[in-house]
C-alpha cells in the first residue's frame, strides 16, 4: 500500500490529505462511555481524502465517520 503519511502518537491538531494510514500506536484521548474522542480534537480531513486505520484491520474509510465525534449521522 502506497500512502502520503503515516499517523503515529497524537491524532488531534492537524489536517489529512490524500491516503492517511493510521497506524497501532496512535494516541487519542481517553473516553469513559462513548468513544467521542474526535470531539473537539481539530483534527482537518479533506475531501476525497482515504484513511486506512490499522486498529480496524486496515479498512479503508472515505466517507467520514461520526461515530468518534459525537455527531449524529444521517
Amino acid at each position: 500500500m502506497v500512502v502520503d503519511d503515516v499517523i503515529h502518537g497524537p491524532l488531534c491538531d492537524s489536517k489529512w490529505s490524500g491516503t492517511i494510514y493510521v497506524a497501532c500506536d496512535l494516541q487519542i484521548i481517553e473516553w469513559l462511555e462513548d468513544p467521542t474522542f474526535l470531539k473537539d480534537c481539530k483534527l482537518t480531513i479533506e475531501p476525497g481524502t482515504i484513511v486506512y486505520v490499522a486498529a480496524h484491520n486496515d479498512a479503508p474509510y472515505y466517507k467520514g465517520c461520526t461515530c468518534h465525534t459525537g455527531e449524529d449521522s444521517q
